[in-house]
């Protein structure tokens, strides 16, 4: 048979692409931004321009923008253009700069009418409709400055599951009390990070509310603290300089870390079971203060339930200054078992603690683990150095030692580079072959062409997951060696180099491991920008061959 040239363009002019999945395509584009994604359809093929007006993931990001009204107009787009029918699963709204608020309201009303679940807010300013929504399930909120305020009447997150708040005036006036999450029945994990909160009682009341967290950077003083949360278990505070604390009975685990004792209501925490305080109290060459001893030992005492402790050696000295407060006081920890003493940088050697102080922590737990870490020496340090390498050492030679889950991994990527490459070799092949055949046997070809168009998609895909399944297995060895660097680095200069002796074939083998994987990165990428310019070329050919309309509505898009 002889080719018929003429008919050649026409075959690679075709889009078979559409025969793959859409829910493959949308899981694809997903993991990029929405500006991204939009230009990627409009590029890889003239029937894919619609495929982003279906993706239930947005991402939208102002930093690939010259003005924020070009990041406006284009959101505007987006959304107007977007399949109406489709729900917005997820959204990442990020920008920078003052937009109007009609603008952000659009969106929420948007996102929330088409059943977000889950968003990702950083702006300056916030409309009031954000704070409503049925079907919100996760929510970060995050601004850039404090001026940014939110309605004082409870938030509207029925389904909310999870909140993140930071950066934000939650209340600006000295009112009675202040009351946000009462009506999210739902919220069980909460974290409050630099938020400013005037009001003279701020109630955190959420009846499934689990983990609490409370994180405060520089002067942002709190009155009173109240969370009633009954099935709250582990709570958080740092840096949280609030006056008073009232807080459930039942929860277990506690962490403060803060320049003043926290304060709460008597018994209000007789049952939590792990503990670690931590305050900030010492000064060179000034003496600690009796007042703040006798908060510590209130402190203590209503801790009296704890079973493992830990203080920072600030408390223990604080406590020991002053024995007389202690002395006639009974120890409150009779369920005791493991105690520990942080000295952090500073050197417990120096810590000298009275009878009375020892007496009140363990006197009525005379079996509790007691742990002091001191100051080390230098040959401590180095001995400490060399045992941590050793750890490391040997995790690193643990998975080095995995030489049959990695064989079988690189023997399937090698299979399935063999088998895009047959496949492109294929459509070749039959793409030529149907140039020669009469117009039913072209409708035949070009069935098995779409076939197999859609396994060599599938393939690249499953390439794909291979090489991130495999980059998931080496990252650890890449941080577990850093970290042995990094060691290796503070010894002295000849045991650093007899450990580097000892150890070279575990250094040699993560080294090639690690070099074996960038060159598989390496061959992927590759692959796929051969094939986005070969399918670039295709729809720039087609382009050309539009209708006056369809020109028209790719020109509009071009000017995303």
């Amino acid at each position: 048979m002889d080719f018929d040239h003429n008919n050649v363009r026409a075959a690679l002019d075709k889009d078979r692409l559409s025969a793959l999945p859409l829910e493959l395509i949308h899981e694809i584009l997903s993991r990029f931004e929405t500006k991204f994604v939009v230009q990627t359809c409009l590029l890889l093929s003239p029937r894919w321009k619609l495929i982003w007006t279906s993706m239930p993931s947005l991402n939208f990001s102002s930093t690939g923008f010259k003005t924020l009204s070009k990041f406006a107009k284009f959101v505007k787009h987006v959304l107007s253009h977007r399949n109406h029918q489709v729900e917005v699963s997820s959204v990442n709204l990020r920008f920078y700069g003052s937009a109007s608020q009609v603008f952000v309201r659009k969106i929420v009303r948007y996102l929330f009418s088409h059943n977000v679940q889950k968003l990702k807010h950083f702006k300056h300013e916030l409309p009031p409709c954000l704070f409503s929504s049925k079907t919100l399930k996760h929510l970060t909120i995050r601004t850039c400055t404090l001026a940014c305020l939110t309605p004082k009447i409870p938030w509207d997150f029925p389904a909310l599951t999870t909140l993140y708040v930071d950066d934000i005036t939650l209340c600006d006036d000295e009112c009675e009390s202040v009351d946000l999450f009462s009506k999210c029945v739902n919220l069980q994990n909460l974290t409050l990070e630099n938020i400013t909160v005037k009001a003279k009682v701020f109630d955190i009341i959420t009846p499934r509310l689990s983990n609490l967290i409370l994180r405060f950077i520089g002067k942002r003083d709190i009155n009173f603290i109240n969370v009633i949360a009954p099935q709250l278990e582990n709570l958080t505070a740092i840096n949280c300089s609030m006056k008073y604390l009232n807080i459930p009975s039942g929860f277990s685990s506690f962490c403060y870390e803060g320049c003043n004792p926290p304060r709460w209501y008597k018994d209000s925490i007789h049952s939590v079971k792990k503990v670690s305080v931590s305050l900030n109290l010492y000064r060179s060459e000034k003496p600690y203060k009796h007042e703040d001893a006798r908060c510590i030992i209130n402190m203590l005492q209503q801790l009296h339930s704890a079973r493992f402790l830990t203080l920072n050696l600030d408390i223990v000295e604080c406590i020991s200054s002053f024995p007389n407060l202690l002395s006639g006081q009974a120890s409150p920890f009779s369920k005791l078992i493991w105690l520990n003493i942080d000295s952090g940088t500073r050197d417990t050697c120096k810590l000298k603690m009275p009878t009375e102080a020892r007496n009140f922590l363990l006197e009525n737990s005379p079996n509790t683990t007691f742990i002091m870490k001191e100051l080390p020496t230098q040959e401590l340090k180095e001995k400490e150095l060399k045992a941590n390498i050793e750890d490391l050492v040997k995790e690193l030679e643990a998975s080095l030692e995995q030489d049959n889950m990695i064989t079988e991994r690189n023997q399937a990527i090698g299979m399935t580079k063999v088998v895009v490459e047959n496949l492109v070799d294929a459509i070749k092949v039959w793409t030529k072959k149907k140039t020669l055949q009469n117009e039913s046997e072209r409708g035949q070809i070009e069935e098995i062409v779409t076939r197999l168009e859609a396994q060599l998609w599938k393939s690249v895909v499953e390439l794909t997951d291979m090489f991130t399944k495999a980059n998931q297995d080496v990252v650890p060895l890449i941080l577990k060696k850093g970290q042995v660097r990094c060691l290796l680095d503070r010894l002295p200069k000849k045991q650093r180099k007899q450990m580097e002796a000892h150890y070279s074939r575990q250094f040699k083998q993560a080294k090639a491991l690690i070099a074996h994987q960038a060159s598989n990165n390496n061959l992927l990428h590759m692959i796929i920008d051969a094939f986005r310019k070969d399918r670039s070329s295709t729809s720039e050919d087609v382009s050309t061959s539009e209708s006056t309309s369809e020109s028209s509505s790719e020109s509009s898009s071009e000017s995303i």
